[in-house]
């Protein structure tokens, strides 16, 4: 019994960080996949098919950890959603301070390093390239 409980603490240790693991992967696909759009316009190609099998992969990962099929594809689900609210809301105030030319270019390179980001970053530079690169 003493063994049980003093291993307790180790397995929350590592619920804790194969969930941190899904979790960090989840939020960078939910940027990627919101920074498309916004990404082709500023000059890179999207390799979307490659983003999708990023996503099954990263799904498949979570299931391995524990997630199900369901729990897994939600979760991945809420990360996007919640990024393309996030954006929406941006989108929204830039429009609405487009007379301001200072935050009109905030907005723009707020963008412009995202997308660059985007492309530099190990886990998504295979799905983001800047043309002429």
């Amino acid at each position: 019994m003493g063994i049980l409980v003093s291993a307790l603490p180790f397995v929350a240790i590592g619920l804790t960080a194969a969930q941190a693991d899904y979790s960090e992967q989840y939020e960078k696909i939910a940027v990627a996949v919101s920074s498309v759009q916004t990404c082709e316009q500023l000059g890179y190609t999207v390799d979307r098919e490659g983003l999708v099998a990023w996503t099954k992969q990263a799904q498949q990962s979570a299931m391995a950890r524990g997630l199900s099929e369901a729990e897994a594809r939600a979760r991945l689900e809420q990360a996007v959603n919640a990024q393309h609210a996030a954006d929406f809301e941006r989108f929204a105030d830039a429009k609405r301070m487009e007379h301001s030319e200072e935050l009109v270019s905030r907005n723009n390179r707020l963008w412009r390093s995202r997308c660059s980001g985007l492309a530099e970053e190990p886990s998504s530079e295979a799905y983001f390239t800047k043309a002429g690169d």
